[in-house]
């Protein structure tokens, strides 16, 4: 079974033409890959889940698991739904009970652990300064050599470390846009240029788009978050997955409005309401006529 897994993992990483820094940085070391990818030592769940997602594979081996990675795979699906639902007084039992699980060295379940506390934390109103910093603090443990200043993408990346960096440029957004747009650009550019598992690609790939769409509008770059609408519709439709899909259209509706264009702008408005309206979601129903009077004066929206 081990030799197996290392076979594919070096077979993969060859194929794809990485190098073995490449792949592990901030993993594991170099020589710890060597001895995976020869069948010589046997790795964790999480660190072979996260050398695959690296290499834009679906997890085809992690049917092997200890009783404790079970638990705390348990662990972390009831968080991503309670994060999900955003359910934040929720979280904390089953955070604390992952938090107590995790092994001296477990630099992934770490990882993945004060990036949650960081989500509770902006939950709690604490600072935007405080939150990026323990978010960016949380990305060092695996990409150690990440400066906000000097911002780039080298190298590969996790599903975990592209969430993080998509709740990075959100927490920037708004008092410094620029900073947001730089880095959800950058996971943009990843996507079009790294092979990713096909169901993982679909869900980032939609949530980066959306949110450079949003930010594009309220910087009136309204050319750029029309492109990017019409890429996030139709990869909506493509793909059959259709959550965000009302949201793209009303970010190209608010577009529309920013170039004067309000018959174009009504009709795409009143496609994202009858979306809404029919998934039975009244609040953003409501949410969506009052941003159009308030923001653009427009009374008539229905």
């Amino acid at each position: 079974m081990v030799y197996e897994i290392g076979s594919f993992i070096r077979d993969l990483r060859i194929e794809r033409g990485y190098s073995q820094e490449e792949l592990c940085y901030g993993i594991c070391s170099t020589g710890n890959l060597s001895k995976i990818e020869n069948g010589v030592r046997m790795p964790s769940r999480k660190t072979i889940e996260a050398l695959m997602q690296r290499l834009g594979c679906e997890d085809v081996f992690l049917q092997f698991s200890s009783r404790e990675e079970m638990h705390q795979e348990q662990l972390c699906e009831e968080i991503v739904m309670r994060l999900s639902a955003k359910d934040f007084d929720g979280l904390e039992a089953p955070l604390k009970e992952f938090e107590a699980s995790i092994s001296e060295g477990d630099i992934l379940n770490s990882q993945y652990c004060r990036f949650t506390k960081a989500m509770i934390n902006q939950a709690k109103g604490v600072s935007r300064e405080e939150v990026i910093r323990e978010l960016e603090e949380a990305l060092k443990m695996t990409k150690p050599g990440y400066r906000k200043e000097e911002f780039n993408l080298n190298g590969l990346l996790t599903y975990n470390e592209i969430v993080i960096l998509i709740n990075i440029a959100n927490t920037y957004a708004k008092k410094d846009n620029e900073k947001a747009i730089e880095i959800l650009s950058g996971l943009k550019q990843y996507m079009d240029t790294h092979i990713l598992d096909g169901q993982e690609r679909i869900k980032k790939y939609q949530v980066i788009i959306f949110n450079l769409s949003d930010i594009m509008v309220d910087e009136k770059r309204y050319d750029e978050a029309i492109e990017l609408c019409d890429l996030g519709i139709e990869d909506s439709k493509v793909n059959n997955r259709l959550r965000l899909f009302p949201y793209f259209l009303a970010n190209k509706g608010f577009a529309l409005l920013g170039k004067g264009e309000e018959q174009r702008a009504q009709e795409q408005l009143k496609k994202a309401y009858h979306m809404w309206d029919a998934m039975d979601n009244e609040k953003e129903c409501q949410r969506l006529i009052q941003y159009s009077k308030e923001k653009w004066n427009l009374i008539d929206l229905l």
